[in-house]
């Protein structure tokens, strides 16, 4: 079993110099928890998470009214908040190796990379669950 059988080969994505309420609204339109983010050749840059989105969000900072946070928030960019140094995998690398890095790191997606370093698709939790789950109902199957 590889990566590229149960990979999003069509991944939602967002560009470095969008604003922050951009990503965060894609996030919420196409129920997604986090986004790659490209350049404008396709090459990943960065990942921006839910997490990170909540983290931009305005908090009780008692010296800035609400409205001024509000303003703030709106004027950040994707880039600012973004993780950079990404972990990725190939399409060609077998699912228990990238089951061993959601483990291990406590990640809930995973970037699909060609050599040149562009986006091929994305991997997430749920997709390696979607694969016990048809490996598990294979080995069940009487022969």
């Amino acid at each position: 079993m590889l990566v590229k059988d149960y990979m999003h080969t069509q991944p939602i994505t967002v560009s470095p110099h969008e604003r922050l309420h951009v990503a965060h609204e894609r996030m919420r339109q196409h129920r997604i928890r986090h986004l790659p983010v490209v350049d404008e050749n396709g090459k990943l840059v960065g990942v921006i998470t839910d997490r990170d989105v909540r983290q931009a969000e305005p908090s009780d900072e008692p010296h800035l009214a609400e409205h001024e946070l509000t303003y703030l928030l709106a004027k950040a960019e994707v880039q600012e908040f973004m993780t950079r140094e990404v972990v990725t995998v190939r399409a060609e690398t077998p699912v228990a190796e990238a089951a061993r890095i959601f483990l291990e790191r406590k990640f809930g997606c995973l970037p699909v990379v060609r050599d040149d370093h562009t986006l091929e698709g994305i991997l997430t939790v749920t997709d390696l669950l979607r694969a016990y789950v048809e490996q598990h109902e294979a080995a069940a199957r009487p022969t």
